[in-house]
C-alpha cells in the first residue's frame, strides 16, 4: 500500500513539475494498481529468495521483503519507475533519445556520469558470471549497485533544468537522459532475467 501511495504521489509531483505549477495529475487506474500490486507482491518474494546465496541460512520475513529502503524489490522497482519518469517529464520520447544517440557522439565529462557508465558496462561481465556460477544473487547485487550509483549521478548532474520561479523548461541534457535510458534498460533486463515484472 505504501508503495502505491509513493508512486501516485511521485506522479503528482512529477507532473506538477513538468507543467510548472499545480493542478490535477493523472492517477493510476484500477487496472494499473492491480498490475502494480501483483508485480510488487510476487517480485518481493522472488527477489528476497534470489538475493540470498545458496550457502547462507534463509529467513522468511515479510517486513524485510516489503521494506522500501535497501536491497529489496520494492525499492528497486520504485527506483526504476522514477528513472523512467525523468525523460517523460522533459517531454522526450525514447525514439527521440535513440535518434540523438545515432546522430551525436555521447559526451561524458562529470565524474558521476563516468561512474554510472562504467557500472552499466559491467552488465555482460555480470551475466557471464551468473551463467557460470548459477548464482542469481550476483544479479540482484548488481541491480542494487546500479540504483545506488544512479542516485549519486542524479544528485550531482541535472538531466532537465527548469526555471525555479516559473517552472519553464530551460535546458535538456540529452546525453544524461541517454544514461537514464541505458540505466532503465539494463535494470529492466535484470528484472526480466530474474523473472520479476516491472511497473514502469
Amino acid at each position: 500500500k505504501q508503495w502505491y501511495q509513493r508512486r501516485v504521489r511521485g506522479q503528482k509531483e512529477d507532473e506538477k513539475k513538468a507543467k510548472g505549477g499545480s493542478g490535477a495529475a493523472g492517477l493510476l487506474t484500477e487496472e494499473e494498481i492491480i498490475a502494480c500490486r501483483d508485480a510488487v507482491a510476487y517480485g518481493c518474494i522472488k527477489f528476497a529468495d534470489l538475493t540470498c546465496t545458496r550457502t547462507n541460512d534463509y529467513v522468511f520475513s515479510f517486513d524485510k521483503m516489503l521494506d522500501d529502503r535497501g536491497k529489496t524489490a520494492v525499492y528497486l522497482l520504485y527506483a526504476l519507475t522514477r528513472i523512467r519518469s525523468i525523460a517523460r517529464n522533459g517531454g522526450v520520447s525514447r525514439d527521440q533519445l535513440m535518434e540523438h544517440a545515432r546522430a551525436h557522439p555521447i559526451s561524458l565529462e562529470h565524474e558521476a556520469e563516468l561512474k554510472l557508465a562504467k557500472i552499466l558496462l559491467r552488465f555482460p561481465e555480470v551475466i557471464e558470471e551468473v551463467t557460470e556460477t548459477l548464482q542469481p544473487h550476483t544479479l540482484c547485487n548488481y541491480l542494487y549497485d546500479i540504483s545506488t550509483v544512479f542516485t549519486y549521478f542524479y544528485d550531482k548532474c541535472y538531466c532537465i533544468e527548469r526555471n525555479r520561479e516559473t517552472g519553464e523548461l530551460v535546458k535538456i541534457h540529452m546525453d544524461r537522459l541517454l544514461l537514464c535510458e541505458a540505466s532503465a534498460q539494463v535494470m529492466e533486463k535484470c528484472f526480466d532475467l530474474l523473472g520479476i515484472k516491472t511497473v514502469s
